[in-house]
């Protein structure tokens, strides 16, 4: 899955980050993925990248035979942090400002994505 989720991230240049929250990050048992999709608030049409990101994300489910449910929200709507597990969100993939088409795991995600 993160193999996946970082090549995904790579063709998706407005697509900042990438943040895995709820019962999948929790527990063993769960019934979805839920992903936070961060975008960059310069896009200039975000209907499209919505469009996009969904049917790349339903793709990826379908591949790996779980629901991957989407939250996608701009950079700005991000740093309002208007989920409730916003605090605990599980950073997955993050475009580095210095390499704008490099994108990083941190430790905890490898964990996390490995089971």
């Amino acid at each position: 899955m993160m193999t996946e989720i970082q090549y995904i991230h790579t063709k998706q240049p407005h697509l900042v980050s990438v943040y895995g929250f709820g019962s999948f990050f929790r527990s063993e048992h769960a019934n979805d993925c839920d992903l936070l999709l961060v975008v960059n608030d310069r896009c200039s049409n975000l209907g499209l990248l919505h469009a996009d990101l969904c049917k790349a994300f339903s793709r990826l489910g379908g591949k790996l035979s779980i629901v991957l449910d989407l939250t996608i929200l701009t950079e700005r709507e991000h740093m309002n942090a208007p989920l409730r597990e916003h605090g605990s969100l599980v950073d997955i993939s993050t475009v580095e400002r210095e390499m704008p088409n490099k994108s990083r795991l941190s430790d905890a995600s490898r964990r996390s994505l490995r089971r």
